[in-house]
């Protein structure tokens, strides 16, 4: 509700496009509330999953109220062959081994890219911890043939080698070689990324590439990938990717806010709690707060009064 519900007071009236998980955990109500917006695409499909081992078959599964990150998963009947009139002939199982679901995420992510026309903006950003205070479709360059946006995480904050998770997830995937090399550069978020469908689509390829080359099997390693897709200099030679930025925590469409849980972030200076707005650090309101969680009464906010305003809404009007 956070993310569409302000998504849409913002303005922006294209597609929402989300997986959820299976009919039989589906919390009372998310189907029939998700059903009752314009516009929202919705996938479920069940994955053929397994324990941590990669060998042991589980059902999904919830743990602590949420489902469980760590099983490895596999997208079976979603791959297959189509006759020459493009009728579905035969569904495949998966090919590759289990991955979890952080990672397996985006070949979602490229089918649904596949949707959209090249000089489509796309936007891919975890849905549970966003919310919009303004359109941020609004004002893009158009008909670049190719521009990539990714977002950092604050740089005083944190880097690749001074957070543990980043600096593991790199060295079980490329060397400890490459973790010293990386080490003290700025951290890229790989739950924020935007750009034009041409470039969306040949990013999405290349970070599974990176999972098909590493078989990484741990929940976050999707980090890893794009960090080192960008400082490896991957990306640069491609003919569908004319340009990309990447845009410092706070100064750009989507702010990152994750790295900044060491204080309140009224105490950064970029959220004001009595009006319940998040800043850019130039003093304009961030289009997409992302992460916002981190933070107390920015939680509380839309745990406690915003969610229950729009849940009673929903009830009255249904």
């Amino acid at each position: 509700m956070s993310f569409i519900e302000t998504l849409r007071q913002s303005g922006f009236d294209g597609d929402v496009v989300l997986a959820i998980a299976g009919y039989d955990l589906l919390a009372p109500h998310v189907e029939e509330y998700l059903r009752s917006k314009e516009n929202v695409v919705v996938y479920i499909h069940e994955l053929h999953c397994f324990e941590s081992d990669g060998y042991t078959p589980s059902k999904r599964r919830m743990k602590r109220g949420a489902l469980d990150i760590f099983q490895m998963c596999l997208l079976d009947e979603v791959y297959g062959w189509k006759d020459e009139k493009g009728q579905v002939v035969e569904k495949a199982k998966d090919p590759r081994i289990g991955r979890v679901v952080a990672t397996l995420r985006y070949e979602w992510y490229w089918i649904w890219s596949l949707q959209y026309n090249p000089n489509s903006w796309i936007m891919l950003v975890d849905a549970r911890d966003t919310f919009f205070q303004s359109n941020p479709f609004e004002g893009l360059p158009r008909n670049q043939s190719g521009l990539l946006y990714f977002f950092g995480e604050n740089a005083d904050a944190t880097r690749l080698g001074k957070s543990v998770k980043n600096a593991n997830w790199l060295r079980r995937a490329y060397g400890e070689a490459t973790l010293e090399a990386l080490r003290h550069k700025p951290t890229i978020c790989s739950g924020s990324t935007m750009g034009e469908q041409l470039a969306i689509e040949t990013y999405l390829r290349a970070l599974q590439n990176e999972w098909d080359e590493t078989d990484i099997m741990m929940t976050g390693a999707d980090q890893g990938f794009h960090n080192y897709l960008y400082y490896s200099g991957k990306l640069k030679n491609s003919a569908t990717i004319s340009k990309l930025v990447v845009w410092e925590q706070g100064k750009g469409i989507i702010n990152n806010l994750g790295a900044l849980r060491t204080k309140k972030f009224a105490d950064w200076g970029i959220y004001d709690e009595a009006n319940v707005v998040v800043y850019n650090f130039d003093g304009t309101v961030s289009p997409v707060v992302h992460q916002y969680d981190r933070d107390a009464h920015l939680h509380n906010e839309f745990v406690r009064n915003r969610f229950r305003n729009w849940t009673s809404s929903f009830q009255k009007g249904h």
